[in-house]
């Protein structure tokens, strides 16, 4: 366990966290920005006070320590309002993507039902505006000016194993299983990112990733708590609408510490392809700029770098990170302000025998792969074959973890924890190694495709493909099926973003870049419109939503083959 210091002490629990930063350090606050770049102040003390009024509120509600609650608004000050007034009472709250409307297929909505019914029914916090109720039982929805906090409540007695939150996987709609964290999970992890981050006061962190988002909700904005810095706060759509707004954000506050999957630092360079970057920024003050939550494109990663180095952005400050929400949150991260180690590996010895052998960079065919870094405090990581048998450094495997920050299991699904857990270790359903002591990810099982006895994964071939000029980032997703007729394992490409009159050369060039570079025959390529790639909060693929419905027949019409 880490050793107690002003932070970290092993019976801490979450509302400890905001009682001790309004006593230590009065001056904090959450910027929250708006979508034209202004900023509102609140200040720790004002949201401690707001905090005890809803906490005031739901106990008058009839809620009580240990009940749970849904919060699916749609701004972050009032999720994060919500949080804490639930955390005070001892309520156990989830955080859930708010649905736009509960009309026509939503996956949001097809999630928020299977939540609602699996945590028992529970009241379900949505914003004023939000009019539709889909139907749910009257009064199940409410709203936070709704509440009345007068009379108080009792502060609840609650312990460090007491379960604190329950965050439910990104990627899940149907069938989503509630991750039960508790307090001693949440403090011990924070703690890990508060030494591998070097977080202290008065650094300021930035944010736009959703709330509803482990990497969001825990490492930008429950860390800034706990480590008692300033934070910002700058809600989703309005990034993904306009990116600047974040890049001006770190420049204009001065912000040390913040975040961005692969998806959003993609977004950033096509920003700044079509917009002029401002001649004022300085990112100088940055020192970690964390870069996990899906696959990490090097090239993307190095676009990035490139973009922002003309105005201060120190390139040892982009920082590869490995975590998950069954740990919490982090897992391993790349040494703070030391440049990152980016290796080739020969793909064809660690495609067929798992095996890590350095490979020139400059060949087409060589898997380049950023680490991941180096395992943090208090966690355990182990490579293992499909026995679960542990295997030595260089050997490719199933990664598996354990520590005081792991989940005990998932909520309401003694089978599903069980398959997790193989022991005390937590099976974390992704393939890597150790090379020179830095771990490495080389994907997801699950998005492994198989094709001539050999492993291809899935995140490799979009990588590649995308140096097809026409293939954009974000816009090619492979997948992998057994073919009806012949019985032979066969690859899909989906494709979006290209005309039907180029879909025939389009492919012709991606089938011949597959095949010379990593030896792969593409069998099919279907055209796709962008909004029907599936996608977590966090921005990974889901290519087996893509798999269902092309097995399913949907897109028998949009198939380009070599005899199209």
């Amino acid at each position: 366990m880490p050793e107690t210091s002003i932070y970290y002490h092993p019976e801490l629990t979450l509302p400890d966290l905001l009682y001790r930063a309004v006593s230590v350090h009065p001056d904090l606050f959450i910027g929250y920005c708006d979508k034209n770049g202004g900023i509102q102040i609140q200040n720790y003390t004002d949201l401690l006070a707001r905090a005890e009024m809803i906490a005031g509120g739901l106990y008058n509600l009839g809620l009580r320590q240990g009940d749970k609650m849904i919060i699916a608004t749609q701004g972050n000050r009032e999720t994060v309002e919500l949080l804490w007034g639930g955390f005070l009472l001892g309520v156990v709250p989830t955080i859930l993507q708010p649905p736009v409307t509960f009309s026509g297929y939503n996956p949001s909505v097809v999630k928020l039902m299977n939540v609602y019914h699996q945590l028992g029914k529970p009241f379900i916090f949505m914003s004023p505006e939000m009019k539709d109720t889909g139907g749910l039982p009257e009064g199940t929805i409410k709203h936070t000016e709704d509440l009345d906090g007068s009379g108080g409540y009792p502060k609840p007695a609650l312990s460090a194993e007491d379960l604190a939150f329950i965050q439910f996987s990104s990627g899940s709609t149907g069938d989503p299983k509630g991750i039960m964290l508790s307090h001693r999970n949440l403090i011990t992890n924070m703690d890990s990112i508060r030494i591998g981050l070097d977080i202290h006061y008065p650094d300021h962190l930035g944010n736009w990733m959703p709330l509803f988002h482990d990497m969001g909700l825990i490492g930008y904005h429950i860390t800034g708590i706990y480590c008692m810095v300033f934070q910002y706060q700058v809600e989703t759509i309005d990034f993904i609408m306009n990116p600047g707004l974040w890049l001006n954000l770190m420049s204009r506050q001065k912000v040390t510490i913040s975040g961005c999957p692969n998806f959003g630092l993609a977004l950033v360079v096509r920003h700044l392809n079509r917009k002029k970057p401002d001649p004022e920024w300085d990112f100088s003050s940055l020192k970690a700029l964390l870069n996990g939550a899906e696959p990490i494109s090097v090239r993307i990663m190095h676009e990035f770098v490139n973009a922002l180095s003309p105005y201060g952005f120190r390139p040892e400050a982009m920082m590869p990170v490995y975590g998950m929400a069954e740990a919490t949150l982090a897992i391993s991260f790349a040494p703070l302000l030391k440049p990152s180690v980016i290796s080739a590996f020969d793909a064809l010895l660690l495609d067929r025998e798992n095996r890590t052998t350095p490979a020139d960079p400059s060949d087409p065919s060589a898997r380049v792969l950023s680490e991941v870094g180096l395992v943090l405090n208090d966690i355990g990581i182990r490579i293992t074959d499909e026995n679960d048998k542990p295997l030595e450094e260089g050997i490719a495997g199933h990664i598996q973890v354990k520590g005081p920050n792991v989940t005990s299991g998932y909520y309401n699904n003694p089978s599903a924890t069980a398959a997790a857990f193989c022991g005390e270790w937590l099976r974390t359903g992704d393939i890597g190694f150790f090379f020179e002591g830095r771990l490495y990810i080389s994907g997801r099982y699950k998005d492994i495709i198989f094709k001539n006895g050999r492993n291809y994964f899935a995140n490799d071939l979009e990588t590649m493909s995308c140096s097809i000029d026409e293939i954009k980032f974000g816009k090619v997703c492979f997948g992998g099926t057994t073919g009806k007729e012949a019985a032979q394992d066969k690859v899909i490409a989906f494709v979006a973003g290209i005309s039907d009159e180029k879909a025939p050369e389009i492919f012709s060039k991606l089938r011949g870049l597959l095949r010379s570079n990593l030896g792969i025959t593409v069998d099919e390529m279907v055209l796709i419109r962008s909004n029907e790639i599936p996608k977590t909060s966090s921005g990974k693929l889901q290519r087996f939503k893509l798999m269902q419905r092309y097995i399913s027949g949907e897109f028998d019409d949009k198939k380009i083959t070599d005899e199209s």
